[in-house]
C-alpha cells in the first residue's frame, strides 16, 4: 500500500505557488505494528482558546516559517509542536496540490508514513488527537453530505462522524483529495 501511495504521489504534477500565504498539513499515515494491515490518518480537535477554527477538526500543521527550509519542514516542525510527532519517525512519502482556505492561505498536504509508535501530548492549540482507519473514510456508506456556501457558490461536502468528531471543511476536502488520489476512492464534491 504506502509503494502505491509513493508511486501515485511521485506522479502527482504540482501547481506552480501562488502568491498568498503558504502553510502545510502533515496527512500521517500509521503503518507500524497492527496499523500495517489496517492504516489510520491522523487528526487533531484544535482548542476553543485558538482564534482561528477554533474547536474544528484538522490535520497538524501551519503557516510556513521563514526557518523551514521546504514545506515538509513546516509540516513536521508544526506535527511535532502541536501534538508531539516525532519528525525523525517518519517517511516522507509525497506533497499533494495545494488548496487556497477560507483565510486567503495556500495550504499544501504533505503525506508521510508514520513508521513508530507515538507518545501524542498537545499543546495549547489541540483538544484532541485521534486517528481515523482509511479504510471508515472510504467506505461511502460512512459519508454524510454538508452544504457549504464559498466565494456565492454552494457546494455539498462529504463528511464523516467518528469518535464524537466531525471532519468537514477544508480538512474533509484534504481528505477526499489524498483518498481519491492515492485510492481512487471517488468521492465526489457535488454543487448544492
Amino acid at each position: 500500500m504506502i509503494k502505491d501511495i509513493k508511486y501515485k504521489l511521485e506522479r502527482e504534477i504540482l501547481e506552480k505557488p501562488s502568491d498568498k500565504p503558504r502553510a502545510a498539513v502533515l496527512i500521517g499515515i500509521l503503518n507500524f505494528d497492527e496499523y500495517q494491515k489496517k492504516p489510520e490518518l491522523i487528526y487533531t480537535q484544535r482548542s476553543g482558546e485558538v482564534s482561528t477554527h477554533s474547536k474544528e477538526v484538522s490535520f497538524p500543521g501551519g503557516k510556513q516559517d521563514k526557518s523551514d527550509k521546504n514545506l515538509f519542514d513546516t509540516a513536521t516542525r508544526e506535527a511535532n509542536e502541536e501534538i508531539n510527532l516525532n519528525p525523525e519517525d517518519v517517511n516522507f512519502l509525497g506533497q499533494m496540490n495545494y488548496v487556497i482556505s477560507r483565510h486567503d492561505i495556500e495550504v499544501s498536504p504533505i503525506v508521510v508514513e508514520v513508521n513508530k509508535a507515538q507518545d501524542f501530548l498537545p499543546n495549547e492549540e489541540i483538544a484532541d488527537i485521534f486517528t481515523v482507519p482509511i479504510e471508515f473514510l472510504r467506505d461511502h456508506d460512512n459519508i454524510t453530505r454538508e452544504l457549504i456556501t464559498r466565494d456565492g457558490s454552494k457546494w455539498l461536502i462529504p463528511t464523516w462522524y467518528i469518535k464524537d468528531q466531525k471532519i468537514w471543511g477544508l480538512t474533509a476536502i484534504l481528505t477526499i483529495n489524498f483518498l481519491n488520489l492515492c485510492f481512487d476512492a471517488d468521492i465526489r464534491i457535488e454543487a448544492g
